[in-house]
């Protein structure tokens, strides 16, 4: 049996596909079928595409390769990328938020110097926003080259992640309105000496950012289940346009830190320059939707 008869053996039987059903779907006869998997003949081009299409293979795997030996490497591989790609992705975000926050908790607490508070801001954001620049490139990098993936996740794994899945949005969303509450009640709140009120806009953008943090790590948590979505939206078009989208998301944020910057330390606008942040996350919801009408 040549490597490509096993191959096409292996896929049928994945699927829990006679060869007369795949003999049916590729308009071929069950004979036919049957010389491909021993070995005695090949398919055509025609038929070979089809099959790549059917299996979710390329046909270089389907030719040259051992796919079952492959999918396991595929699988461990796809399972890394995307968790770390999700825990980055998060990092990144809960980092922009908590950025401000520390500016609000040290300006609140009155006695840190105006520079400290500044360059720690500084820092949190650059690093938060280089994090989602490189991860949106490294997404965008590994789907060009992993334009298929077989959906090797069990339905065990996907019932057990669905049955947690409502809560954490809901503890997400929860987070949310309890620092709303402690940040629109800061000024009634009590304050030790030498504090003021920004102590608690500040607690309440740390526990903004607990909260985003885990609907974003829910969400791409979501998302990598559904295969189905990934293979059949993932072409190098939408690769492209995905790194394309991380690249203006994450040059808009560093403008919008660079004009927050300069408000405060040139024009001591520090009391309205925050503005810029929520206008940076419209335009890049801007920016996302035009790339990917161009899809």
């Amino acid at each position: 049996m040549s490597l490509f008869g096993e191959n096409l053996q292996y896929y049928r039987k994945r699927e829990n596909m006679t060869q007369e059903q795949l003999a049916e779907r590729l308009e071929v006869s069950r004979q036919t079928v049957s010389k491909w998997e021993a070995g005695t003949s090949y398919a055509e081009m025609e038929k070979l595409l089809q099959l790549c299409e059917l299996f979710s293979c390329d046909l270089d795997t389907l030719l040259r390769k051992a796919a079952s030996e492959s999918e396991i490497g595929d699988n461990l591989q796809h399972r890394k990328h995307m968790k770390e790609f999700r825990q980055w992705t998060t990092c990144g975000v809960f980092l922009l938020i908590a950025a401000a926050a520390s500016y609000e908790i040290l300006e609140g607490l009155g006695q840190t110097s105006e520079a400290v508070c500044q360059t720690l801001f500084m820092i949190l954001a650059i690093v938060g926003i280089l994090i989602l620049v490189v991860q949106g490139l490294k997404d965008s990098d590994y789907r060009k080259k992993h334009t298929f993936i077989q959906d090797f996740y069990t339905q065990e794994e996907k019932e057990e992640f669905d049955s947690h899945f409502p809560a954490r949005i809901a503890a997400g969303i929860g987070l949310i309105l309890v620092g709303l509450l402690i940040g629109v009640n800061g000024e009634s709140l009590p304050l030790p000496e030498n504090m003021n009120e920004e102590f608690y806009y500040g607690i309440f953008l740390v526990i903004v950012a607990i909260a985003v943090s885990i609907l974003v790590y829910t969400g791409m948590h979501k998302q990598e289940y559904d295969v189905e979505s990934y293979n059949k939206e993932n072409n190098l078009k939408n690769a492209e346009a995905n790194g394309a989208v991380a690249v203006w998301c994450g040059c808009i944020m560093l403008v919008a830190t660079i004009i927050f910057l300069i408000a405060g330390l040139v024009f001591y606008l520090w009391e309205i320059c925050w503005i810029v942040y929520p206008i940076g996350a419209l335009l890049c919801g801007i920016a996302t939707l035009i790339l990917n009408r161009q899809k």
